[in-house]
């Protein structure tokens, strides 16, 4: 990646807080907090510290090599920094990314003290505000003069879940200068950017999308203007960025938004109708990545065999153009056939995400999912037959939930022994499609402290515990920065399956010990 003279914006991707503050805030809550115990189920006790799975697996790593190890998942090119940094040179906008903030901050301190027009942040994996506030406090302490706009995901829930004076809290606390409210937002950025430039006569009234402030106290807001922008201009040009950038692992997207309405997911009405790339697009990118000697491609459409003949299509050119990387993807396996699970493996697939939620077909009913166990079972027997990797999640306490639902998930885990799972506490936003229904469910609270006629989120907390613990065949993997992601991650690092399995073995235990 090359740096100019001068430039229009520094973008920025993900961040982690260093775990002893984020184990020690959730601790002061209470030990026996939702938040503090979903922590616990996502990390592990060892050698005296909690700690997550990676900082185990480096610590490991270290031990057996005798070289320092500092593997982590969010160093794989973040593709909505490259989707970005794609649409803005379209604009003749110069841009320099900082693909994760731990890692770079040396560079982004040189890329500040260039003065750039504008700092933006992205907020994809965020679901509170902790680490936007961190990177704020550091470009404010570098660079007090550039504007800081932070958009994404996070910034859009806040934006159509609480009224204003919830959001001015919210932004005040952030200490940013503007926010974007759009499930896109590459379109609004642009333009704000060449507002910015427009030092004479600058107006961010014209610009829509937005709230700002030029004093932290006051919130102005300007039209909302829905984006809509064409997915096959909107690609990555991976030629803006270095081969070893994105080689030998990388992520793609064919297809933005969803097909399917769950009941506890508001991104679908978010996102949009569901949009998809040309074969020719997907068939282009996937012909550089291989003479790139990229080794692992990764789908992250939410539903990349939906529909299911353009998803066979893929499959199909993939094996006539010979492309020899491995590819993993989220997966609908109630929704596949006999031919596409060939394809699939004929094609290089060697793993999928699962989000199977329940193993209980009322639950998946009022889920919304579109789905039955029998579809699930068949599904995951077939991956198996095929030795294709499985990584099933599982939503714990959903309204309508039991003990006895859970020991059906139980039974249906344990019969079906993915190769990898996870089991969730149930968070409830306020804006999902089943909130609707929070009087027939007798729903109460939001986010992870809920209560409905059947369940509360104590007792979910309690049943994850009691999953974890009997569940002996098929491995956890969590979601606190490790996920199924990690995989081709850390096969592209030199990792084998084999290896990763007994990785995970080990950590399993330590995470069942210190729950």
């Amino acid at each position: 990646m090359t740096t100019h003279d001068h430039f229009d914006c520094i973008i920025i991707g993900p961040h982690e807080i260093d775990f002893p503050i984020v184990e020690s805030k959730l601790k002061k809550m209470g030990e026996q907090s939702a938040a503090y115990r979903v922590l616990k189920a996502n990390s592990v006790s060892f050698r005296g510290e909690r700690m997550p799975y990676f900082q185990m697996l480096n610590q490991l790593l270290t031990t057996a090599t005798g070289q320092p190890s500092h593997l982590h998942v969010c160093e794989l090119p973040s593709l909505a920094l490259c989707h970005l940094k794609s649409f803005l040179s379209k604009q003749q906008l110069n841009v320099e990314i900082i693909n994760f903030f731990p890692f770079e901050k040396a560079r982004l301190l040189s890329l500040l003290a260039q003065s750039p027009i504008a700092v933006a942040i992205t907020t994809t994996f965020y679901v509170d505000s902790d680490t936007v506030i961190e990177i704020v406090r550091f470009i404010r302490e570098h660079n007090p003069y550039t504007k800081i706009i932070v958009g994404g995901p996070y910034i859009l829930n806040v934006c159509t879940t609480y009224d204003t004076e919830a959001q001015n809290f919210i932004f005040k606390t952030i200490g940013a200068d503007i926010y974007i409210g759009d499930s896109q937002g590459e379109l609004t950025l642009s333009q704000l950017l060449h507002e910015l430039r427009n030092t004479h006569n600058q107006n961010l009234n014209r610009v829509p999308n937005l709230t700002y402030t030029f004093n932290n106290t006051t919130f102005q807001r300007t039209p909302r203007l829905i984006e809509n922008n064409n997915i096959n201009e909107s690609i990555v040009d991976w030629q803006l960025f270095d081969q070893a950038y994105y080689t030998p692992t990388v992520q793609m997207r064919t297809a933005r938004s969803c097909s399917f309405s769950c009941a506890f997911c508001q991104y679908p009405s978010l996102g949009g109708p569901l949009s998809l790339n040309s074969m020719d697009v997907i068939e282009h990118q996937l012909r550089l990545f291989q003479e790139a000697g990229v080794k692992n491609v990764v789908f992250i459409d939410d539903t990349f065999n939906v529909p299911l003949p353009r998803f066979k299509a893929i499959c199909r050119m993939i094996i006539k153009n010979k492309f020899d990387f491995n590819w993993f993807s989220f997966f609908r396996c109630a929704n596949s056939d006999d031919e596409a699970f060939d394809l699939m493996q004929a094609s290089g697939c060697k793993g999928v995400f699962l989000g199977i939620e329940s193993g209980d077909d009322t639950i998946l009913t009022n889920m919304h999912k579109s789905a039955s166990i029998n579809r699930y079972r068949r599904g995951i027997s077939k991956l198996r037959e095929r030795d294709i990797i499985t990584f099933a999640s599982f939503i714990v306490g959903f309204p309508g939930e039991t003990q006895e639902t859970i020991k059906n998930t139980i039974d249906f885990i344990t019969e079906t022994e993915p190769t990898f799972y996870r089991a969730e506490l149930y968070y409830h936003y306020t804006s999902v499609p089943i909130h609707q229904q929070a009087e027939q469910y007798g729903i109460r609270g939001s986010g992870y402290h809920w209560k409905h006629n059947t369940m509360d989120w104590q007792e979910a907390c309690d049943m994850v515990d009691v999953m974890y613990k009997t569940i002996t065949g098929p491995l956890i993997m969590p979601g606190y920065m490790f996920d199924f992601w990690s995989i081709p991650y850390l096969m592209g690092k030199g990792l084998s399956p084999d290896q990763l399995t007994r990785f995970m073995r080990v950590a399993r235990d330590a995470l069942v010990q210190s729950l």
